[in-house]
């Protein structure tokens, strides 16, 4: 069977006006993942060195987040593994955090490599999708870091709620 692959990445970049290291924390903690991006049904952290992440997509499967690359307040680089997915056999993504301005440019870079060839299809739309959940999400996380109050404060603190 031949095993033709075609791969699907989405890049977008969001200011926030919060520092590198805050930007970086709330958005690698798995554990307040869901609160800022919908599309995370479960994170369940593994290992942490290596750092790997079993997480849940809604409407994609399941699969480990293996990180290559993790430096607090500058990048991650990650490769989907054991995954469990109709629609995708892997990816990776790449995340950056640049100061700018006072605050932080963030960047996202995700690569889906779809699992089936006919998937080649309906990849403009599974790049639409991606596209589109990475905005909402971002613009999310961007929402709930500025709504904090102090500046080194996590969104749980400026609600008043205990952070995990």
């Amino acid at each position: 069977m031949s095993h033709h692959r075609r791969r699907i990445t989405v890049s977008e970049r969001v200011h926030v006006a919060r520092s590198p290291h805050d930007v970086f924390d709330y958005s690698q903690d798995y554990g307040r993942r869901a609160e800022w991006d919908p599309s995370v049904t479960d994170a369940q952290v593994v290992c942490e060195s290596p750092r790997r992440i079993r997480i849940a997509v809604r409407g994609l499967g399941r699969f480990t987040v293996s990180y290559q690359l993790f430096r607090r307040g500058q990048r991650t680089s990650a490769a989907l593994v054991d995954v469990a997915s109709p629609w995708i056999s892997g990816g990776g993504g790449s995340w950056r955090y640049e100061p700018r301005d006072g605050g932080t440019d963030w960047t996202q870079t995700n690569t889906l490599e779809l699992k089936r060839p006919w998937l080649v299809l309906i990849a403009p739309l599974m790049q639409a999708s991606l596209r589109s959940t990475m905005r909402r999400s971002m613009a999310e996380a961007k929402r709930q870091l500025e709504a904090a109050t102090h500046p080194h404060a996590t969104p749980d603190a400026a609600s008043g709620s205990a952070a995990r």
